[in-house]
């Protein structure tokens, strides 16, 4: 601990307050809490897209996997990855820019495409399984900031969830795209500096030695053990995971597809960058050696490795950013889902506050004594919903008409059963492939032709234009 990184970590929180702040004067009724305007510029929309896909799974959570198995986790993790994300995005971003006229949210979107307020309902509830992934970030940034500032993990993790979820409630969309821009923009610096701080194992030959060494599949791994879990199954749940209500919603940001397509390539720019971060957990095997507990690798190695303690607490608190800016982007999705969908008719910006805070004593609660490995434990959750969504979302995207509302109900349902019973029951430790399993049994329910529909299955690929 030292007077740098309270001055610096002081810096910050008065910043992005008053980014908070500044934000919270554009937000106007639960339309504008959710999405701000619908006109916000594509460079904020982007920085924001990007710190949104990077999170404190990428800065703090990955790493450990690379530093435990090596090639497999540093590929898994990076290129293939990112093609399914980039592919997501520009497949349904557009779509669903174009024909979500009116929408705030995921759930909203899909209600008014099926014509159906209960199945807005149930997608407002299913929802709620990213507080998984609330947690995980949650535990990743009290980690950090743990070692950073030398306090308690349970004073850290009450600290981030009082705050984010403050500022977040006062602010909304707009306060989250405010404090994303500038906390990305920190976050572009320190990734670079931190691929960087180990060139002399590159140069030396040292890092490319281990990972020659650790091979291309890591056996016995939950996540790597196959070249198909190195290679196509993160194609898969990167195009998956885009379904998210915190990363489609950001094509309602902006209006028109030029906007659209500055702010997906501006977002994946700033996350293949962002990725470089992975790199840390290699040299943290190679400069600290076996042993260290995974999900602490990442917090052990940044205090190893910066002499300087200016360059330390830029490091530390640029990594609590991307913590940070993740959390508040599924905050203002959860709290606006549930209280413009679940509730509808009754949102306004008191009740979205009112649902963040029950939300901030639910993750709070399950903060406070994490899993051993905190990752799995989020992607159980929010896989669940990427395999609920991609059957409805993508019949609703791709079908001219899309199916009854009863046949959409069905296959989230059935997704969502298949990824648990296989999770939970045993028969895989991947959640991904738990995850995709429960998409290839939920994808003929959703396309499957309607009596009326005999011609259902012919996919519509023309986008009709913005209206």
């Amino acid at each position: 601990m030292s007077t740098w990184t309270w001055t610096v970590f002081a810096v910050y929180l008065i910043a992005t307050a008053a980014l908070a702040v500044a934000g919270s004067r554009r937000s106007r009724g639960a339309s504008g809490f959710a999405i701000g305007s619908g006109n916000m510029s594509p460079w904020m929309a982007g920085l924001t897209l990007g710190a949104c896909l990077a999170s404190s799974a990428t800065f703090v959570i990955l790493p450990g996997f690379v530093y435990a198995e090596g090639l497999p986790a540093l590929i898994g993790f990076s290129l293939p990855l990112s093609a399914g994300l980039a592919a997501g995005l520009w497949c349904l971003a557009p779509r669903f820019q174009a024909l979500g006229s009116g929408a705030v949210t995921v759930p909203d979107w899909l209600g008014r495409r099926y014509a159906s307020l209960g199945l807005r309902r149930l997608f407002a509830v299913l929802n709620v399984l990213q507080l998984a992934y609330l947690v995980l970030i949650v535990v990743g940034c009290a980690y950090v900031m743990q070692h950073a500032l030398g306090l308690g993990y349970h004073l850290c993790a009450t600290f981030i969830v009082l705050f984010v979820f403050g500022y977040t409630a006062l602010g909304g969309a707009w306060a989250h795209a405010f404090t994303n821009s500038a906390q990305a923009l920190v976050m572009l610096g320190v990734a670079t500096l931190i691929a960087l701080a180990g060139l002399e194992l590159w140069t030396d030959g040292s890092a490319a030695a281990h990972l020659s060494d650790t091979g291309w599949t890591a056996p016995g791994s939950k996540l790597f053990s196959t070249s198909f879990e190195v290679w196509v199954l993160p194609v898969v749940i990167g195009f998956a995971l885009t379904t998210q209500p915190h990363l489609l919603t950001k094509a309602l940001y902006v209006r028109g597809r030029g906007a659209l397509a500055a702010t997906i390539v501006l977002g994946m720019g700033s996350f293949l960058v962002f990725s470089l971060v992975l790199l840390a957990g290699l040299y943290a095997r190679l400069d600290l050696g076996p042993g260290l507990p995974q999900d602490e690798v990442m917090a052990r190695w940044l205090a190893a490795t910066f002499d300087s303690e200016a360059t330390t607490a830029l490091v530390s608190v640029a990594i609590l950013a991307a913590s940070m800016s993740t959390l508040d982007g599924l905050l203002v999705a959860i709290g606006a889902s549930v209280t413009h969908d679940l509730f509808a008719g009754t949102a306004s910006v008191r009740t979205n506050r009112l649902v963040l805070l029950c939300l901030a004593a639910m993750t709070l609660a399950l903060a406070w004594s994490p899993p051993d490995l905190v990752l799995l434990f989020g992607q159980l959750g929010v896989y669940g919903l990427v395999a609920a969504s991609a059957g409805p979302l993508l019949a609703g995207l791709y079908r001219k008409q899309p199916p009854p509302a009863v046949q959409a109900a069905a296959a989230a349902m059935l997704a969502l059963s298949v990824h648990l019973g296989a999770a939970l029951g045993g028969l895989t430790e991947n959640p991904g492939l738990a995850a995709l399993a429960g998409v290839l049994v939920s994808l003929p329910v959703a396309f499957w032709p309607a009596a009326s529909e005999p011609t259902a299955l012919k996919t519509h690929l023309s986008a009709p234009s913005p209206t």
